[in-house]
């Protein structure tokens, strides 16, 4: 935010970002309102889920290194609250001992364990 106050939102920060690989790299003011700040988010997905008039099923690999394990309970959260147009969300995170890491974001290691979370959610459903 002290970037954007002083107009400096597109010069590289101090502040470096953890990128999936583990590795630090630069990031902009810009770049990091762009999907983390709260309120200047475009892609803020605790405003939009409210808006799925829809059942909604939402998985998380338990290996996942990209979602943390705590944004899934903010949606929740979100298609919960008064006024949300959700009429029901599932929330499954699916059994994975491998190593944290991006490979646990595409279920990678675990197909079928997703596939069965998937199946079991749809017959809940009578899809």
């Amino acid at each position: 935010m002290k970037s954007l106050r002083e107009g400096k939102d597109g010069e590289i920060m101090p502040v470096q970002m953890n990128w999936i690989t583990g590795q630090k790299v630069p990031m902009t003011g810009r770049h990091f309102l762009s999907y983390r700040g709260e309120n200047s988010s475009a892609a803020d997905g605790t405003y939009w889920i409210a808006r799925i008039p829809h059942p909604i099923l939402m998985l998380r690999d338990q290996a996942d290194g990209i979602i943390l394990p705590f944004e899934p309970h903010m949606l929740l959260s979100a298609a919960h609250a008064e006024g949300s147009l959700v009429p029901s969300i599932s929330y499954v995170v699916v059994p994975d001992q491998h190593p944290v890491g991006a490979a646990g974001h595409v279920f990678t290691d675990n197909t079928q364990p997703l596939i069965d979370a998937i199946s079991a959610w749809l017959a809940e459903q009578h899809l």
